[in-house]
């Protein structure tokens, strides 16, 4: 099986399945675009014209929840989901949760869409105030079961709250904002594999 991976700098999207594909050790190309023009092939593969897009022997796929479900099937060691179906359950919530409730609306091109004259600067402080929002809502149903965002294992739903986590911060949320989160983050990063496959560790 041939993977080919098209990523975008600072995307968080593509992060999430940057770290699924490497925290796996799944052997793919990566084709790195860029954030504004993702040129003439990611436009061919994908009818939204954005990243990540991923091309399994030829046959392009996009949506990073497929990408991720899709990845747990052909990979399913080391696990990033559970076996028991609403456990499973609980992690595609989380997922969901940040993929469909909480990422969209900050996306920079989202916010492009109703503010055309705006700068990447000036989206930022908006963007921030959106994630820190919504980070503090879904707060309560994180880390019920261990310091892992859902249940006793690092999971996909880890992935997706990290990585929306670091945006927030990389956009100017303080960790004193949220500091469960960034307790959580450092618990993630004190396990040596998690560590070394996240692809926005520090």
């Amino acid at each position: 099986m041939k993977i080919r991976f098209y990523h975008a700098p600072d995307a968080n999207c593509c992060e999430r399945l940057l770290w699924i594909l490497d925290y796996k050790q799944i052997d793919y190309e990566r084709i790195d675009v860029g954030l504004g023009d993702v040129g003439e092939q990611v436009r061919l593969l994908n009818p939204f014209a954005r990243v990540p897009v991923m091309e399994v022997d030829g046959i392009a796929l996009s949506e990073s929840m497929a990408m991720a479900e899709f990845i747990e099937e052909i990979a399913p060691s080391p696990a990033l989901q559970y076996q028991a179906a609403f456990a499973r359950a609980q992690v595609r919530e989380i997922c969901e949760a940040v993929n469909s409730s909480i990422h969209p609306q900050q996306n920079g091109s989202t916010v492009r869409f109703f503010h055309p004259d705006w700068s990447r600067e000036q989206m930022r402080p908006l963007r921030a105030k959106w994630l820190l929002m919504n980070l503090q809502k879904l707060q309560s149903r994180l880390w019920l079961g261990s310091q892992f965002a859902v249940g006793t294992q690092f999971t996909q739903a880890d992935i997706f709250v990290a990585i929306i986590y670091r945006k927030a911060v990389d956009l100017g949320v303080t960790v004193t904002d949220l500091p469960d989160y960034e307790h959580y983050w450092k618990f993630l990063m004190s396990h040596e594999s998690i560590r070394l496959s996240c692809p926005v560790a520090s």
